[in-house]
């Protein structure tokens, strides 16, 4: 899986936490720029965890993830390392 077929997929399941978690009426487009931990500050931890949780990155990139959400987004793929084995249900879902 190439690199922005990996965006594609993080991003989808990112603005999908918002949407679920933070019930937010910004579209697709502005819930990229938004900074979780100026905008929800007492509620970003549950984004990061969800964002770890997902994609099955450890807690030492927690720090690295953080900032705006394509910036997340962009990181995420770099550290998600896909195994030929591995259960991704959730991408069979996305397409």
């Amino acid at each position: 899986m190439d690199t922005l077929e990996k965006e594609r997929i993080i991003t989808k399941n990112v603005i999908e936490i918002f949407k679920e978690n933070f019930n937010v009426t910004q579209t697709d487009d502005e819930i990229l720029n938004i900074k979780p931990e100026k905008e929800f500050c007492s509620n970003c931890n549950g984004y990061y965890e969800s964002i770890l949780d997902i994609f099955l990155i450890g807690d030492m990139d927690l720090e690295s993830i953080k900032g705006s959400v394509k910036d997340t987004i962009k990181k995420v793929a770099e550290l998600w390392a896909i195994t030929p084995n591995s259960s991704a249900t959730w991408e069979w879902q996305m397409q």
